[in-house]
């Protein structure tokens, strides 16, 4: 999600992108600006319906009605302009109506002299004498931005590789509702919904009355429900077709959980058209972790808490349903975190790193693989207690560095792009996931370092190359950066590494005879210095 350092006011249609991060007061109403790709702006610009194309730049002053313009520093007043994303804004900005993509920043004040009606907050509580006020975004009732939680990733990180962000065998929720691939499983959704309120509602009369509730709750809660949605990630316009498939979808899920909390020997599997097929369960599980295809939870929750108790069964949270399921497939002991989840991935996060939470996020300073700290006396272990995947710990005086077995497997990859994609929008300082693959990539340099820990038991797999190309490429996936929530780790892993590898042999033994080329450089250099000793002894002798 966006950052927002200074009051964001708006009237009328919006759209803020990805990762807009906006430094100064910005105030826009009416109008339908567009402001594109990696546009920068700098110096004064007025126009009316220009179009400011992909990593624009304009260091002058600049006017035109229509005109294409590149990078822009000054000022910047416009109706209709189109900026693009990444677009970055460094002095006053005044426009109505405009569009922010994608990583718009604002690094200045905005000036707005224009009467808004319609809001509650009036907009002269923002400007005084023409400049406006900073740090007052607490007091803002337009919130649209911080709720947004579902959303497509971006364009850089689906063109990488699409499939890891899209379902393969069932659509949850609107993004990907439609798509003809799917279409199986829309069957069983129908099978599930009539299931649930035939089996776990017993007459038509109560099925009536229930049905009603739920509507009622999404009727109720319905602009909430559209504003954890992205604007433009789907295309359902209709309030009534929106909220049935909202409804649709929350109660294929509760059938779901209840029937996986139900199975005691495996018979319900065994009856059910769905769950009696491993690849089906799997293949589910895996699609409703996926960022893109998530319901927000509050209103799961909600539509839960108005099931009669003797549907729930023993579990009368719905957090508590959920986590269940997934828990089956993660590897963790975790509760999840007290707050609210926003969907099921960040359920799945909370569940994986909540540990983490509150820890301090400080620079790296100093680099070594697995092999290179073996050598140097480390020795790589399974904690014996594991709360969570990211609880990694070193031992200095017992030189044993404790990671918590990783299992990998078809969705490993799936599973952490997903969870990286949602900490870079929505937990920034906060990418405890994203800090957890850093500290792998930086372990895992070659096979054999994955290898090292293969045989430590610490990751789970067959391949060291297939290993270490998976965590090559989960680390490509974002720009991490050498800040990480594991630096008092590496801190203490460099200074014993510096204290012990002069009284290590093994590090010699690789320092200097890793390989042929090497070991023939270290016997030539001490050969030839053992001549030149000799060669001046006698020489020293000789003048005697």
């Amino acid at each position: 999600m966006g950052e927002i350092r200074s009051p964001y006011f708006s009237l009328g249609q919006y759209n803020y992108g990805d990762n807009s991060d906006i430094h100064s007061p910005y105030f826009s109403y009416g109008g339908g600006d567009y402001h594109g790709d990696n546009a920068e702006i700098h110096p004064p610009y007025s126009s009316a319906g220009d179009y400011h194309g992909d990593n624009a730049e304009i260091h002058q002053t600049y006017s035109s009605a229509g005109d294409y313009a590149a990078e822009i520093h000054p000022p910047y007043s416009s109706a209709g302009d189109y900026f693009g994303d990444n677009a970055e804004i460094h002095s006053p900005y005044s426009s109505a109506g405009d569009y922010l993509a994608d990583n718009t920043e604002i690094h200045s004040e905005a000036l707005f002299h224009q009467h808004i009606s319609g809001n509650s907050y009036k907009a002269q509580q923002f400007a005084e004498h023409g400049k406006v006020t900073r740090h007052v975004r607490a007091a803002l009732n337009y919130e649209q931005e911080s709720d947004v939680c579902i959303y497509r990733v971006g364009k850089a990180l689906r063109k990488s590789n699409k499939a890891m962000y899209s379902p393969r065998q069932i659509s949850i929720g609107p993004i990907h509702n439609g798509n003809r691939n799917l279409r199986f499983m829309e069957r069983k959704k129908y099978v599930y919904y009539e299931q649930f309120w035939k089996g776990r509602v017993s007459n038509e009369r109560e099925r009536e009355g229930a049905e009603d509730k739920f509507w009622d709750a999404l009727e109720k809660d319905k602009d909430k429900i559209r504003q954890c949605y992205e604007d433009g990630s789907h295309e359902i316009e209709k309030s009534e077709d929106f909220l049935g498939l909202i409804l649709y979808d929350a109660i294929f899920i509760f059938e779901l959980f209840l029937k996986y909390n139900e199975d005691k020997d495996g018979e319900v599997f065994k009856k059910d058209s769905i769950l009696k097929e491993p690849g089906l369960r799997l293949a589910i599980r895996r699609d409703l972790i996926l960022l893109e295809n998530q319901l927000p939870f509050f209103i799961l929750e909600k539509l839960y808490d108005l099931l009669p108790e003797n549907t729930k069964g023993k579990d009368t949270e719905f957090k508590t349903l959920a986590c269940s399921y997934f828990k089956r497939h993660l590897p963790s002991n975790l509760p999840p975190a007290e707050t609210t989840p926003k969907h099921f991935t960040d359920l799945v996060r909370s569940l994986l790193s909540f540990t983490r939470n509150g820890k301090s996020v400080e620079q790296i300073k100093s680099f070594h693989s697995a092999t290179r700290l073996r050598q140097a006396g480390v020795k790589f272990k399974i904690p014996r207690e594991r709360d969570c995947l990211l609880d990694v710990d070193f031992s200095r005086l017992r030189t044993e560095f404790y990671i918590p077995k990783l299992e990998i497997d078809g969705n490993t990859e799936r599973l952490f792009r997903n969870l990286m994609a949602l900490e870079k929008r929505l937990y920034p300082g906060q990418e405890y996931i994203c800090h957890y693959i850093n500290l792998l990539s930086i372990l895992v340099v070659k096979p054999k370092d994955a290898k090292l820990l293969m045989e430590n038991k610490i990751v789970i797999h067959n391949d060291k190359d297939a290993v270490r190309d998976l965590i090559y490429s989960l680390s490509s996936v974002h720009t991490i950066d050498s800040h990480s929530c594991y630096h008092d780790i590496f801190s203490a892993v460099d200074d014993y590494y510096k204290s012990s590898w002069a009284t290590n042999p093994a590090y010699f033994i690789e320092e200097f005879f890793g390989n042929f080329w090497k070991g023939v450089a270290t016997v030539s250099a001490a050969g030839l210095l053992i001549l030149t000793s000799v060669q001046t002894i006698c020489a020293i002798l000789g003048l005697r």
